[in-house]
């Protein structure tokens, strides 16, 4: 089976799957929700990816009830809830326009959740790699092992790897200790709950200093004028990289300038990460699975 990754940071890649990685993963989410019998799910992301096949394939191998939809549309989610679908697996702009306590639990993908959730709300963390989902709510399913190498990169090991890449002169992301090598920074507690930084190739370095986008992202949001907003980082001859934000605001007669974007950003990071140039959207451009395209937002910089 081939998937295509998100292609969030550039180009997508073909990521080739067997019958025994994907069944693989769909026992490791099975132990981790017990009787699955009486599931009713909904499919409504894209099946082309992982997250969405995924939904697909698990109903199948675990016998249960399965409603698929053509795409995600709100009103027909809710009314379907009501009418006995009991689990789904959604983004975070789709969780936001549904009453999520009509269903018993929602797997969440895709780009970062949003920092309060409700309780029947299951963060996941996976990659195409990995046939979706391997760490919910933080923590490692069983039969998954996670590690953390000494440049703070994720890896992860178990039965669900892919096979390969497709028709791609790329290195293999598998070590010979069969640890998948994701490509994502990120740190373990003394409990054993994964924390994710960011990706790798996604690291803004300004005037020698790290700045994550996500963390600029979180800080912005909390403006009350910003619907949504994207950070990336661009060249630049005095910083090497300068932390540029794109952002939609929520009422377009509202305006700010940068000084008072750095200023409302500096408040809760150091100033050295606050944006030293704003760019206002009607929109941020997004992928099936709700992940900011960063790439394509650089490429309409002029240089």
């Amino acid at each position: 089976m081939l998937f295509t990754t998100s292609g969030s940071s550039g180009t997508p890649k073909g990521v080739i799957h067997t019958h025994d990685s994907l069944r693989a993963n769909a026992n490791i989410v099975a132990q981790y929700f017990g009787d699955t019998s009486g599931m009713h799910w909904l499919a409504c992301l894209p099946p082309s990816h992982v997250g969405g096949f995924g939904v697909i394939s698990r109903a199948l191998l675990w016998n249960c009830k399965l409603t698929a939809v053509p795409q995600f549309d709100a009103e027909q989610v809710e009314s379907l809830a009501r009418q006995g679908i009991t689990h789904a697996s959604l983004v975070a702009t789709a969780l936001g326009r549904i009453n999520s306590a009509l269903f018993e639990n929602i797997l969440l993908g895709g780009a970062k959740p949003p920092p309060t959730l409700p309780s029947n709300v299951i963060t996941t963390y996976g990659l195409t790699e990995t046939m979706g989902g391997v760490v919910y709510n933080r923590t490692a399913l069983t039969g998954v092992e996670i590690s953390i190498s000494a440049d703070q990169e994720i890896l992860v090991r178990g039965p669900f790897l892919m096979n390969r890449y497709y028709q791609q002169q790329l290195s293999h992301p598998i070590d010979n200790e069969g640890w998948l090598h994701t490509g994502d920074l990120g740190s373990l507690s003394s409990d054993h709950q994964l924390s994710v930084t960011g990706r790798r190739n996604e690291l803004i370095i300004s005037g020698g200093e790290n700045i994550w986008p996500e963390v600029v992202e979180a800080a912005l949001m909390n403006h009350p004028d910003v619907s949504d907003a994207c950070v990336v980082g661009v060249d630049d001859h005095e910083w090497g990289q300068r932390v540029v934000a794109f952002i939609v605001p929520t009422n377009i007669s509202a305006t700010h300038s940068l000084v008072e974007w750095r200023d409302f950003v500096s408040e809760s990071l150091p100033r050295f990460m606050a944006p030293r140039q704003v760019v206002i959207m009607n929109s941020i451009p997004r992928s099936a699975l709700g992940k900011p395209q960063r790439q394509a937002l650089k490429e309409t910089l002029t240089p």
